[in-house]
């Protein structure tokens, strides 16, 4: 009982994360005689930052000339995402969302700068870069070459629910352990208190600067997104799962590599956890056990996974598990034989070992193992088999849209 209590102890403290109990084989096999234990689930204790930190950081922000919220996943896990909204709303501060951040504020809001991985919009690079105060909630700030630089120079205040992330990777201005949620609670009661109740509504033109700079952005993407080239752009494709999909009633991911980068700029995250971002290191196919996991946890959402045929072929066969377990999913498979999409490929790999002569039937493949197969050829084919695909779904069977698609190199990364 000792054992059990110290794993959900950690398991609903801290930081949110999977903890393993190891039981010696001859333990487990043991017989336990019924009320022979005694045991109290141990409860969720949260902390607020220190009352003078909160103020100081408000008074930062406040007097800012540029400043941005960078949104990471500890709000998810603190269920404060209206909170988040709350506080840039009330400070007008617009908001950038990290990978695992994605979903924790809505990127249709006139406030939102997007999210982003190694390839993020323009809006979200230009406050990133421009911004003199920068305010992480519920964020590690982990450098990784899968995220968005943080130039130096600026005035950092740091939210995160363990202090040992605080001064990790950049000098802080000011640390604010403690949940998410609380932190924001209180954030907010003291902007309130130094600016008044309606705080800086109304006061900047923030959001017209972003949607000026969005359209901007977005009309360069545009083509590739509308794209009628044959085999299909992956851009084409992206933009018909936006399009066709309803963004509150489903859960999206993307697969690691060029689907991460890709799909992360381009399909907005909207209530949260509708969209599951990860991929901080090329752990190709986990995408499928990931929505999986999301149908068995949320059987009333469409959940949809947009891979490559190189992730494929590492997890494929999980689509057998999605048949059997009764968790129908749809696995959207880029069949473009092409290993990766990087500008230049891998020319001596490709002479040497054939990297980019991946050669496959995918909708076959889920056919054998109890699925339904959709062959996809033309740009004009994705919009009704994404909507085949929600009915199908719906009906208990799971699916896959094999997409002949191209080996588009292009990124909105801006180097």
């Amino acid at each position: 009982s000792s054992a059990m209590r110290r794993a959900f102890h950690n398991l609903r403290n801290g930081r949110g994360g999977p903890v393993l109990v190891e039981i010696p084989a001859d333990v487990g096999e043991q017989e336990i005689a019924e009320g022979s234990l005694s045991y109290t689930p141990p409860k969720r204790y949260r902390q607020s930052p220190d009352a003078q930190d909160v103020k100081e950081a408000v008074s930062l922000l406040l007097n800012a000339k540029k400043p941005v919220i960078w949104s990471g996943m500890g709000v998810l896990f603190a269920d404060a995402t209206k909170e988040l909204q709350e506080f840039s709303e009330l400070i007008e501060i617009p908001v950038y969302t990290t990978m695992p951040g994605k979903s924790s504020f809505d990127e249709r809001h006139p406030l939102a700068l997007g999210s982003g991985s190694s390839s993020t919009s323009l809006q979200a690079r230009r406050w990133l870069q421009e911004s003199d105060v920068l305010f992480a909630v519920g964020s590690s700030m982990t450098r990784t070459g899968y995220g968005q630089p943080i130039p130096d120079g600026k005035v950092i205040i740091h939210n995160v629910e363990t202090i040992e992330d605080i001064n990790k990777d950049f000098s802080v201005d000011v640390g604010l352990p403690g949940d998410a949620k609380l932190t924001l609670q209180a954030m907010i009661a003291e902007v309130k208190a130094q600016a008044g109740e309606n705080g800086r509504k109304g006061t900047t033109k923030v959001a017209a600067e972003i949607k000026e700079i969005r359209d901007g952005w977005l009309a360069e993407w545009t083509p590739l997104l509308n794209s009628d080239e044959v085999p299909i752009n992956t851009y084409r494709v992206i933009g018909e799962i936006e399009r066709n999909l309803d963004k509150e009633n489903s859960i999206v991911t993307h697969d690691a590599g060029a689907p991460r980068d890709t799909m992360m700029p381009f399909y907005p995250g909207t209530t949260p956890h509708s969209y599951i971002g990860w991929g901080k290191t090329t752990h190709l196919g986990y995408g499928i056990p990931l929505m999986i996991g999301a149908k068995l946890a949320r059987p009333d959402k469409f959940c949809l996974n947009f891979m490559g045929d190189g992730a494929f072929g590492m997890s494929g066969l999980d689509i057998e598990t999605s048949v059997r377990a009764g968790a129908p999913i749809t696995t959207v498979v880029l069949n473009n034989g092409g290993m990766a999409t990087y500008p230049g490929g891998y020319p001596t790999a490709k002479e040497l070992y054939g990297t980019t002569h991946m050669v496959g039937n995918y909708a076959q493949i889920a056919e054998g193992m109890g699925a339904v197969g959709i062959v996809v050829t033309k740009p004009e084919e994705i919009g009704p088999a994404i909507k085949r695909a929600q009915q199908l779904n719906a009906e208990g069977k799971t699916v896959l849209l094999d997409i002949h698609s191209n080996l588009e190199a292009s990124r909105s990364n801006f180097s």
